[in-house]
């Protein structure tokens, strides 16, 4: 009896494990980012929706109203970009380490375009810089996962390592 309760209980460690996920990432220089990308955009995000593919894969489509486009072209201000996951009816697809943007944030994205002619951001959330301004100066400042640090530092982060919305410009459109 004592056997099949440690089998049990071995099984369901193993298949609690299972839905464990992580996602490591290589940290990216803006440099090389800027290289890989075929557009880069500043503006501000206007819409999100959900949908299906063709093959029933769910995505999530992001609406760009563009301000400055600091790498590539564009004949419109306005521009889509999509990424896997999301929430159809009661369904939700997550791609882990996947980027979050959200309707009202101002981004620096670094896209690279489907065969569709869509962006894809590069190296999943390490390609979009939310963009925030600060209170006090009212100069705006940029941040991903790997640069740039948060509107409110937490303990030990250097409020030297901010990273400027015009270096971040400097650095993407030297590449």
């Amino acid at each position: 009896m004592q056997f099949i309760g440690r089998l049990t209980m071995a099984l369901v460690l193993f298949l609690s494990g299972l839905r464990l996920s992580a996602t490591l990432m290589t940290p990216l220089p803006v440099e090389e980012l800027t290289q890989r990308a075929d557009l880069i955009l500043h503006g501000t995000v206007t819409s999100q929706t959900c949908q299906r593919s063709p093959e029933g894969r769910i995505y999530t489509r992001v609406e760009l109203q563009v301000s400055e486009v600091w790498k590539g072209s564009l004949t419109t201000n306005r521009f889509s970009i999509v990424h896997s996951g999301g929430t159809v009816g009661n369904i939700r697809t997550e791609v882990s380490g996947q980027v979050r943007y959200e309707v009202g944030e101002e981004v620096v994205a670094f896209l690279v375009l489907n065969s569709r002619g869509e962006g894809v951001t590069l190296g999943l959330a390490q390609g979009k810089f939310h963009v925030w301004q600060d209170k006090q100066t009212g100069e705006k400042f940029a941040r991903n996962p790997f640069h740039g640090v948060r509107e409110q530092a937490s303990p030990g982060e250097n409020p030297t390592e901010r990273l400027t919305l015009q270096a971040l410009a400097a650095r993407a459109k030297a590449g």
